[in-house]
């Protein structure tokens, strides 16, 4: 369900002066009590649930960009939950101020035809839509982002090797120098092992019940990236920022699946293995 960057190209036209007619995505308003008492109590079960544990420390308030793997299942929880750590948890328990993470998606998938209500849930839950422009007004006015720049390459049960796939996805890379915002790696793993599944065909077939697998999820270390809009096309300078964001996220996995035993292709393996 969720899947972004390809509709992030191409060039940050609305950084550049140009206007666009797309309204901006709504402000959340976390007051409402459907948040303390619906998706931010489910949030904080599930976390239970799979026994997440948050490593790392989470970036300085403002904007940023998260990127990760596609999550895995239906309703991709497993990112749900790194959610509730990375941006929502601190504010539920009072220990910190409210900072508003989007998560990019991809929209009008089959599965919202299926579950009523569910378009609005994503909305509530802070989903917005895959352009450039959604994604620099929110930035603009301060809030993170979390894109997943692999989307329906990373999104089959056999993705669960947790290799990124994500070349020709410069979208978040272009949206870092438009903005200046740091891009922060990020680390879930678990999904695949919680939501079993294969494939038939063309379809992706996952159990709509999620096992009681440990979620491990990590923040790795900001790339700072300065404010450099006339530089978003070009392909030197974009390349070589993309490459770095995906050896820190790639790496941040590996460490994941190595300290929970697992090898690449997801089975479970002595660590030593991993070498």
């Amino acid at each position: 369900m969720i899947s972004a960057d390809r509709s992030l190209e191409p060039a940050m036209r609305a950084s550049q002066g140009e206007t666009r007619a797309t309204p901006a995505p709504p402000v959340l308003r976390p007051d409402r009590w459907y948040y303390r008492y619906g998706y931010i109590a489910l949030s904080k079960w599930l976390t239970r649930y799979h026994r997440a544990v948050l490593a790392g420390d989470l970036p300085e308030p403002g904007p940023c960009i998260f990127v990760a793997h596609h999550g895995a299942g239906y309703l991709n929880l497993d990112l749900v939950v790194a959610c509730f750590l990375v941006g929502w948890q601190r504010w539920y328990e009072r220990a910190g101020p409210f900072m508003p993470l989007r998560i990019v998606a991809a929209q009008g998938h089959a599965i919202e035809r299926a579950i009523p209500g569910l378009p609005l849930v994503k909305r509530h839950a802070g989903l917005i839509d895959p352009s450039e422009a959604s994604c620099l007004a929110v930035l603009n006015r301060g809030e993170q982002l979390l894109v997943t720049p692999g989307g329906q390459r990373e999104s089959t049960p056999d993705a669960r090797d947790y290799r990124l796939k994500w070349h020709d996805r410069y979208g978040f890379v272009r949206l870092a120098l438009a903005t200046g915002a740091p891009i922060v790696p990020l680390s879930v793993v678990g999904g695949y092992s919680a939501f079993p599944g294969f494939r038939y065909r063309k379809l992706s077939i996952w159990s709509p019940i999620p096992l009681p697998v440990r979620l491990d999820v990590a923040v790795g270390t900001p790339i700072q990236v300065p404010q450099q809009p006339t530089l978003v096309r070009d392909e030197v300078t974009v390349k070589l920022i993309h490459e770095q964001a995906w050896r820190a996220t790639q790496a941040l996995y590996d460490r994941l699946l190595a300290q929970r035993g697992e090898s690449s292709d997801g089975s479970h393996a002595a660590v030593a293995a991993q070498k």
